[in-house]
């Protein structure tokens, strides 16, 4: 007797693995009483990636993104930030996530402040906050810690520096923050995994509640194609079809102090890489940062690519 096989008996064949990143350059736009002052061209970096593998009803989701300032380029400045989540899902549901995320602390509030940084030398030590989180459909499980770390990290160590920071987790530490809360029903997300819902999303309009940092958020995304980005990102050699762009207009809002944190990206719909071509958001209220993405050279090859961005 001969064996069905996985297309007779309905059996959904393994997925090819899916694998997407994109490199940024940034771009940061100073102003004062929302008048533009002066701008700087590559004052950082930027990388997104995912991977995405299905085993017929499950699927195993990986997203990462790091950016980071260029001190050489950008007065000295250093400051530097990353996400790792990983997502479990069936049938397309997530079943669990967690995340890492690490970023430089920093108190500059004005353009005084600013300037205040600038003129303070590096030392060898920098302040960062650190968190991780597991989450399931019954709770949440999350630690943050607030470290001193090198100031000699780039794109090319940032590898050493995350091992680092994992590190500390194993750590028993008094006065940092762990804590467990019981989600009772309510839905509970991470933001990459919320963005990339949000893109692949038919509807114009996308809501849901994410944890990060120990804090939880509602996140808003609203979409609407942007015709004009389009022309300019195929000037830059980033799209050659600009009808296709979709601007997206993303809202945070902080459930315990309301407060809002708003960003905007542009991707081109319908593309098998559904990650953004060009990003920007508020830093502070003087500082707007714009990532667009950095087209290889012709003669990089796949295992330089795959490297962290210098």
């Amino acid at each position: 007797m001969r064996a069905s096989s996985p297309a007779e008996t309905g059996t959904p064949l393994n997925e090819a693995p899916k694998t997407f990143q994109r490199r940024y350059k940034a771009t940061a736009y100073v102003s004062f009483l929302s008048v533009p002052l002066f701008s700087f061209s590559g004052v950082g970096f930027g990388f997104a990636g995912t991977d995405e593998h299905a085993n017929a009803a499950d699927q195993k989701l990986s997203l990462r993104f790091l950016s980071g300032s260029t001190p050489e380029r950008a007065h000295g400045l250093n400051r530097f930030g990353f996400i790792q989540e990983n997502i479990q899902q069936k049938d397309r549901a997530t079943i669990s996530s967690d995340y890492f995320g690490l970023m430089t602390a920093n108190k500059e509030e004005s353009l005084a402040d600013a300037k205040a940084a600038l003129d303070v030398k590096t030392g060898a030590q920098v302040p960062f906050i650190a968190a991780r989180a597991f989450i399931d459909q019954e709770k949440t499980s999350y630690s943050v810690r607030h470290m001193l770390l090198p100031s000699s990290y780039r794109g090319s160590n940032a590898d050493q520096l995350l091992e680092q920071v994992q590190a500390e987790f194993a750590l028993p530490q008094k006065g940092q923050i762990e804590k467990t809360e019981l989600l009772n029903g309510q839905a509970t997300g991470t933001f990459l995994g919320s963005l990339r819902q949000a893109i692949l999303s038919t509807a114009q309009t996308y809501r849901s509640r994410i944890v990060f940092n120990g804090k939880t958020f509602q996140f808003q995304a609203d979409k609407r194609p942007d015709l004009k980005t389009g022309g300019d990102l195929r000037k830059l050699g980033l799209t050659s079809s600009p009808a296709t762009i979709t601007l997206l207009n993303g809202t945070l809002r902080n459930e315990k102090t309301n407060e809002v944190t708003n960003f905007r990206l542009w991707f081109q719909q319908g593309s098998a890489n559904f990650l953004p071509l060009r990003f920007e958001y508020k830093a502070k209220s003087y500082l707007r940062l714009v990532f667009d993405e950095e087209l290889p050279s012709a003669v990089e090859n796949i295992a330089q690519a795959r490297e962290l961005p210098q």
